[in-house]
């Protein structure tokens, strides 16, 4: 008798793991949402422009900064325009890039009409600040001054420190910048950079001298 093979077991089929590839994407996308917000969440803005590099190299985005400025970005920007050679100290705070001045290198003492060699300093900044990478964001300018009444025809700090950054203000509107993106304000001595006196109430006259100064701000 012949015997019969014996019938092999079904073939199993394996299930179809295509899915799987979609999912891991969202997977990642999904991580990639939670950096921004955990980044966005805290105020340092710098590591936030970091996370967006980083995550715009990820995903293959080389060009996000053509028309969408960061911090980090105008930083470099305003560095490689030397201004710094310029005696602009270009740095950055919790509400944005921040370009300072001293008013030694924009006004004469006490007075609130720009020097003429502060008029190049300006336009360069106003170009680098209307460019397509910039031009969306609002731009607040700080007029500050240290604690002596610096004026003999203002009254007091407040007004010399108002009229200064609204004189900063007018120069950058002259280079056919949006006047809706300005806020001039004079915080008079009320916030100063460095001590004005040392603990036994001597003035310190260099730390008066930096205290005097206007603050361009980029709110990013």
């Amino acid at each position: 008798m012949v015997k019969k093979k014996p019938t092999p077991p079904p073939h199993e089929e394996h299930p179809d793991e295509t899915w799987l590839i979609p999912y891991s994407d969202l997977l990642t996308l999904l991580l990639a949402l939670f950096i921004v917000l955990f980044a966005s969440s805290n105020l340092d803005k710098n590591k936030a422009a970091q996370i967006q590099y980083a995550l715009a190299a990820a995903f293959g985005n080389g060009g996000i900064e053509e028309n969408s400025g960061t911090i980090t970005s105008f930083i470099n920007d305003a560095k490689d325009l030397n201004l710094e050679d310029e005696g602009v100290i270009i740095s950055s705070d919790a509400n944005g890039a921040t370009l300072e001045m001293t008013s030694i290198n924009l006004f004469d003492k006490g007075s609130v009409i720009l020097k003429p060699e502060a008029i190049p300093v300006i336009k360069k900044i106003s170009l680098l600040l209307n460019s397509n990478k910039y031009k969306k964001y609002r731009i607040s300018v700080e007029g500050h001054t240290d604690d002596t009444n610096e004026s003999d025809t203002l009254p007091s700090n407040w007004e010399l420190s108002g009229a200064r950054a609204g004189a900063v203000v007018r120069s950058m509107i002259s280079n056919k910048m949006d006047i809706n993106r300005f806020k001039a304000v004079g915080l008079a001595e009320i916030s100063p950079a460095y001590p004005n006196k040392n603990p036994y109430g001597e003035p310190i006259p260099e730390n008066r001298l930096k205290n005097r100064r206007v603050i361009v701000r980029i709110e990013f």
